[in-house]
């Protein structure tokens, strides 16, 4: 469900791969061994192996290793003097046949192992006892709201090394007062919640000598006539946001009323009819409902995100050593890991999916002298120092356990710590298995991998269900440019020394619908990601798979190699482990183009599919439908900044038409310090036009960079079908945060499909000349270069570049037009200067303007000063 053009996994990994030009002609072995087999003999060819007709030999580790047709190829019964003890030992599973490999089976779920035994980290054993809990911790563990209101809990258990501990029974949950009606079964507890009291313990969860508690407030149940109450939360901790102001509008966005939350994130305000109900922190993403009916939803609860960059922070540390090296030979590794994503991708910034970019050195003497890497990636040849790698974490909840933190509570409260899954991937891609175009021109090495993945078995997982960070403020935060790549971070690497990490064991196919289309073309490519849903920590990522959309360009993915048809992408995952087991699976299927080079929009759809549990079925015989069809693309949508009527639109107002399945739209501002503005919005309403409403004196306009006149801010898109909300109820965000509603904080887990398009902000830079004072010849080019605006004054045009001449000799007063780029997809413009022109000092004003002649509001333009003798 991501609105990145890609899923985060991806992006990282296609980094990774872009340095592997410069490996040469060396061949990468793997040091990940893909079975718990006796080290094999070294090899050239096979028939240096006990039986070629049993063992292969493997050019990237120069071993011989089990080989097999069917998965009888890998019994005793086949394999005679040859056999595998790990595939025929008593009351095991026994092995598969995997890329013509023998693996040990491996499993997903309890209901894969005998009666008695339980699956953990893969594998089935005994189920353990509840006395080796000596901790827990329940998810949410402060929680406001009002008679009526369902909550899920969860309880996390630690035993006394701090692992994660799932327990098949053993847990027992208790309701502490009457304020919450209800109970639990086994890990997990519903209760609604009862009797109005202030914050209190309220549920208890008890496991071995182990005990943790929620504490709960609930509000009264009546609310005032004549207004709405507005309960402020923090989305991702539960804690109410006092001193937010609640603000009323009208339709045409002037401020009505205004109250402050008080210390519960309570606040009345006066409210009749339709309005627009907004929410204002200056530490969190203003939230606005646009055309709320204050008169039927009287008690709303609107949950806000702290804005994304004004503290970073996450896990930093040499690249977990997941297993000891099974090869002597040269080998290259491929490292990747990061922390939970809670929420929507979209609401995260874009820093914290992947991490900031570094350069970083080569492994290999050929090649580029520097790489650009994000932090959370690796590339290492095996036997030398790992590198670090480092991933930024999301604020949420800690514990006193935590160093650096005296004051747990304060330290959530004010955004300063958090704690989320970490997950790594590592693996080894050979370069003989490699396509030789990998990095040719046009070729993307991300759709690449993504079909690669599928198709090895030399790639595990790896988990830490509990880690926790600080987050401190961000350079540079303060001037409104967050310098993210001088973070520091203060927490290691959470992984244990020589975990041994779970195979991405499960190749199967997804199902993709239909894709959908962008400015009159199919989107080219899809992607699958295969996660888990944590609670209160976010998507864990557990596999992936790709297919591109080329041959031939229609509604279908191309046929896959090994597959044979169209429409299936196969995808690779592990199960879940390391304390996340019996949690749910799911799909994400993503469908984009990636980013349009002119005017930097980025168009994707996606979905997220529920999956019952991973099949090993690498022929996908029976591929995983992804259900639901793709949200059509918001092409349409448009905004006008300017607080005056401009075109079709008034003053602020967003227009859209949005596919007809959707069920909530967001539009969402952000800021170049990253701090954003939300407006929620019924479909049925974009399509008339919505008004942004002004924010009270005293709140910056996030609707722009900065100052009102300094440019716009980015805007996003996104029409969302939500589980829940039906359309023809209408009112869809209205219902979603009434308080006896969904939730806007469980959006991200309601969402099933969502249709993304990010709009560039339009900017304007001079290419040449390079420099004010510059020496220029009459009646020579310039050139400017343009992003976020689609040069053309016809169909899909937004307009022109402008450049206005003043000073000098029959220069003052001169305007020139360019309405096309010097060449498709550049964005760049180029401009003859008159060759009468002349004089010292003159004035070239490059300006966007729309297919009118008139220029962009707010104003956008960028000046050079030359000379032309």
């Amino acid at each position: 469900m991501s609105p990145t053009p890609r899923p985060l996994v991806l992006a990282c990994l296609a980094c990774v791969l872009l340095c592997l030009s410069g490996c040469g002609d060396m061949d990468m072995g793997t040091d990940l061994p893909i079975g718990p087999f006796p080290q094999g003999t070294y090899c050239s060819v096979d028939q240096d192996c006990p039986d070629p007709a049993l063992f292969f030999c493997d050019s990237a580790t120069s071993r011989c290793e089990p080989a097999c047709l069917t998965r009888e190829d890998c019994g005793q019964a086949r394999r005679g003097a040859h056999a595998l003890a790990a595939c025929d030992e008593a009351g095991g599973a026994g092995c598969q046949c995997d890329m013509n490999r023998c693996v040990p089976v491996v499993c997903a779920a309890d209901t894969d192992c005998d009666a008695g035994a339980v699956c953990r980290d893969g594998a089935c054993g005994a189920p353990p006892s509840e006395a080796r809990a000596v901790a827990c911790e329940v998810t949410p563990d402060v929680v406001v709201g009002t008679p009526g209101m369902t909550v899920d809990f969860r309880v996390w258990v630690r035993e006394a090394t701090g692992a994660p501990l799932v327990l098949r029974d053993g847990v027992a949950w208790e309701a502490l007062s009457a304020s919450v009606v209800g109970g639990g079964d086994g890990h997990q507890a519903s209760v609604v919640l009862g009797e109005p009291a202030s914050e209190h313990l309220a549920l208890a969860a008890r496991v071995g000598s182990a005990s943790c508690h929620a504490r709960v407030t609930v509000l009264p149940a009546e609310v005032t006539p004549g207004g709405v109450r507005v309960l402020v939360v923090d989305a991702l901790t539960g804690r109410p946001v006092p001193l937010a102001v609640v603000a009323v509008s009208d339709d045409d966005g002037d401020l009505e009323a205004a109250m402050v939350t008080n210390a519960d994130g309570a606040a009345w305000v006066p409210a009749e009819g339709e309005v627009a109900l907004s929410a204002f922190h200056p530490d969190y993403g203003y939230l606005t409902l646009a055309r709320h009916d204050a008169s039927q939803f009287r008690d709303v609860r609107m949950a806000l995100r702290r804005n994304p960059l004004d503290r970073f922070g996450g896990v930093k540390g040499p690249f977990p050593t997941l297993t000891e090296p099974s090869s002597t030979a040269v080998s290259l590794r491929v490292g990747l890991m990061g922390l939970s994503v809670p929420g929507l991708p979209s609401e995260m910034a874009p820093e914290s999916f992947l991490g900031p970019e570094r350069e970083v050195a080569p492994p290999l003497g050929t090649g580029p002298d520097r790489l650009s890497l994000p932090s959370g990636s690796a590339l290492w040849l095996a036997g030398s120092t790992m590198p670090e790698v480092a991933a930024p974490g999301v604020a949420g909840v800690c514990d006193g356990s935590l160093p650096g933190v005296l004051d747990a509570e304060l330290a959530i409260r004010t955004g300063a710590c958090g704690t989320r899954t970490a997950w790594a991937l590592t693996g080894a891609l050979p370069l003989n298995e490699l396509p030789l175009n990998l990095l040719a021109p046009g070729m993307d090495p991300l759709l690449q991998l993504g079909q690669l993945v599928p198709g090895s078995t030399r790639f595990l997982s790896a988990l830490s269900r509990d880690a926790r960070f600080t987050l401190a403020p961000t350079p540079g935060i303060l001037t409104g440019e967050p310098d993210t790549g001088a973070a520091e971070y203060a927490q290691a690497l959470p992984f244990e020394r020589g975990t041994p990490g779970v195979r991405l064991s499960f190749p199967f196919a997804v199902r993709v619908p239909p894709l959908p289309q962008y400015r009159g073309a199919h989107l080219d490519r899809a992607y699958v990601l295969a996660t888990v849903a944590v609670p209160g920590r976010g998507m864990v990522p557990l596999g992936l798979g790709a297919a591109a959309n080329v041959a031939p360009a229609d509604p279908n993915t191309d046929a896959d190699a090994r597959l044979g048809r169209p429409g299936l992408v196969p995808v690779r995952m592990a199960p879940t482990h390391r304390g996340l087991e019996g949690l749910p699976y799911r799909l994400v299927v993503s469908a984009t183009s990636g980013a349009h080079a002119q005017d930097g929009t980025v168009a994707t759809s996606a979905l997220v599919a529920r999956l019952p549990r991973p099949e090993f079925d690498p022929d996908g015989l029976r591929p995983v439908d992804a259900g639901l069809g793709f949200l059509s693309l918001p092409e349409s949508a448009r905004y006008n900044f300017d607080r005056d009527a401009h075109g079709e639109l008034d003053g602020r107002e967003f227009r859209a038409q949005v596919d007809g399945r959707a069920s909530v739209v967001r539009a969402e501002f952000t800021n170049r310090a990253g701090r954003r503005w939300t407006v929620l919005m019924d479909p049925d309403d974009t399509d008339d036009g919505v008004v942004v409403p002004r924010p009270p004196l005293g709140f910056e306009d996030r609707t722009f960079d900065g100052l009102p006149q300094h440019g716009r801010a980015k805007l996003q898109v996104e029409a969302l079908r939500v589980r829940g909300l039906d359309r023809r109820m209408g009112q869809g965000p209205s219902r979603l945060v009434a308080a006896e509603g969904l939730g806007v904080e469980r959006l991200a887990d309601l969402t099933e499909a969502v249709a993304t398009l990010s709009l560039g902000r339009p900017e304007v830079t001079w290419r040449h000349p390079e420099a004010d004072g510059q020496r220029l010849a009459r009646g020579s080019a310039v050139r400017v270069s343009v992003s976020g605006f689609r040069l053309g004054t016809g169909s899909g045009g937004e307009g022109q570049v402008r450049v206005s001449l003043r000073g000098g000799t029959d220069c003052d007063g001169q305007v020139l037009f360019a309405a096309a780029p010097v060449a498709p997809g550049r964005g760049e413009a180029e401009l003859q200067l008159p060759a009468t022109c002349s004089g010292l000092g003159v004035s070239l004003v490059a300006t966007l303007v729309d297919p009118e002649g008139d220029p962009l509001r707010p104003l956008v333009a960028a000046t050079r000063h030359v000379d032309i003798p």
